[in-house]
């Protein structure tokens, strides 16, 4: 058989791996290079042949291959890809090609081994099923646009959104699955992200099944390994859920806006129109007693002071029920705050028992916050410390901690205590832990304190003191920066138990 080919080319195309061969389809003579030698496993001086090159075929390609060099003998093209098993167990991938000379029987080709491009298009494929899982699991309709607009990528929620494969929507122009009317509109924004702008918007789309859905649409610029971008890609998310949620909730804050005005109209007019007859009360109480003074009538005097106290605890529990309607809803003027200061100020203005002492610790710090709000609650505390020590000679002290952004305050007394069973019974309306005969007072003061402080965006407890005698008071408030001081108070984000575990620990 005459040479492959001659011997300035053949070592170049050895040199990159490609083979050649020969085949006579009238005398079944074969020739093969070095390259094919090796490719098919063969060594110099075997056996050279059809029946020997079968030998090495993955029997699954025996028949195509057979059905190709049939073809060759009628068209004079040959051409077949075919695996072929090595003698390590390793299999390799061979495309073959060849065409008959003009004029004779004798076919001549080249085999290239395309084992590695076979095995990264593998991979290929294998990351491309990957990122279309990965894309089909993201909440949303996720699409890529190439510059010409074209569709390049749909994951799955478009085949629900449009109700057709997205395989129907692949490579056509965007205009032609949205419509001309929604490109046109859409067409500017598009380009702007082509020039590498990010751009985001809601609105209102119409399912394929005609249900009407929000949607918060993305688009970014979808750029190359250099960095040129080459489309866009567009991410929305369906905030249907979200907006009727919304919606509930502004709807429920318009509700309790009313129903605030309202408690707070409620409140006005019995603490107002209720006084009236209670003053009334109280005059003819004095009158009776002036009338009376002096003579001697059994119970009558006893009842009519009993009556006048009766009364007078009326009085308080309508001032309370206004208090508490108003508590938290105006704090009132945001300036700077001594509140060591404030509160020596509030023991002296509660006139306690000379006996009572009261400490305002040096770690009371000057913040800015609402006076009134932060007043409200640091006197009522002092004075249920005072109100109910066992023994009107006793020490109230005031203290706090830095926490973050927040003050821990703590309004210790060495009073009697308070049973843990009684950690919720004692924030609550109308609640007191002994008889009002005993102590004068509406059951609110501390209601009115947690309001004010829950407000604020705080959390209040309370644990026995240190030693087991009497009880701390402990509350977080948090301080406003000097540019808040013209707004509301500051809201806190957790929860107050997260708030509680974060500022105190155990307590």
């Amino acid at each position: 058989m005459q040479p492959l080919l001659d011997n300035e080319l053949q070592p170049v195309l050895n040199a990159v791996g490609v083979g050649l061969w020969s085949f006579d389809l009238r005398t079944g003579e074969l020739g093969l290079d070095g390259t094919c030698l090796s490719l098919f496993g063969l060594n110099e001086g075997d056996p050279l042949g059809p029946d020997s090159l079968m030998g090495r075929l993955h029997p699954d390609d025996i028949a195509r291959y057979r059905a190709a060099i049939a073809k060759a003998a009628g068209s004079g093209s040959f051409e077949c890809d075919y695996r072929v098993l090595g003698d390590d167990g390793q299999t390799r991938y061979i495309s073959g090609r060849g065409r008959m000379q003009p004029g004779s029987s004798l076919v001549r080709g080249i085999c290239i081994d395309v084992t590695l491009s076979r095995d990264l298009e593998a991979r290929l494929q294998e990351t491309e099923l990957q990122l279309q899982k990965l894309a089909d699991s993201v909440p949303g309709l996720l699409a890529l646009l190439d510059s010409d607009f074209r569709v390049r990528f749909l994951n799955a929620a478009y085949e629900a959104w449009f109700g057709q494969p997205r395989t129907d929507l692949l490579g056509r122009h965007i205009a032609e699955v949205v419509g001309q009317s929604m490109f046109a509109d859409r067409r500017d924004t598009y380009e702007r992200v082509l020039r590498g702008e990010e751009y985001s918007y809601e609105e209102t789309r119409t399912a394929g099944d005609g249900s009407e859905r929000h949607f918060s649409f993305t688009y970014s610029p979808y750029r190359d390994a250099s960095g040129k971008v080459v489309g866009l890609l567009s991410l929305g998310k369906d905030i249907t859920e979200r907006r009727r949620v919304e919606a509930a909730l502004e709807e429920r804050s318009r509700e309790l806006a009313r129903s605030n005005h309202d408690l707070e109209q409620f409140a006005y007019v019995a603490s107002h129109d209720l006084k009236a007859p209670l003053r009334a009360i109280d005059v003819l109480v004095d009158w009776l007693q002036e009338d009376l003074a002096g003579q001697d009538i059994g119970d009558v005097t006893a009842n009519l002071a009993l009556l006048k106290q009766r009364s007078a605890r009326l009085h308080r529990l309508l001032d309370d029920l206004l208090s508490y309607s108003r508590a938290g809803r105006r704090p009132g003027e945001i300036r700077q705050v001594d509140s060591a200061e404030l509160v020596r100020d509030i023991f002296c203005l509660l006139a306690p028992p000379a006996e009572m002492r009261c400490e305002a610790d040096a770690s009371l710090p000057v913040l800015v916050t609402p006076h009134a709000a932060l007043e409200q609650v640091l006197r009522n505390l002092v004075n249920n410390a005072v109100k109910h020590h066992p023994t009107g000679s006793g020490l109230v002290r005031v203290s706090a901690e830095r926490r973050d952004e927040y003050y821990l305050f703590a309004v210790e007394d060495d009073g009697s205590g308070i049973p843990p069973q009684f950690a919720e019974k004692v924030f609550q309306m109308f609640q007191t832990l002994r008889p009002r005969d005993e102590v004068e007072g509406s059951g609110m003061g501390l209601a009115i304190v947690r309001r004010i402080v829950e407000s604020q965006g705080g959390h209040i407890w309370f644990h026995p003191a240190p030693g087991g005698q009497g009880t701390v008071f402990k509350f977080t408030w948090p301080e406003q920066s000097t540019a808040e001081a013209s707004g509301p108070g500051v809201k806190d984000e957790r929860s107050p138990q997260q708030v509680r575990e974060h500022s105190a620990g155990r307590g």
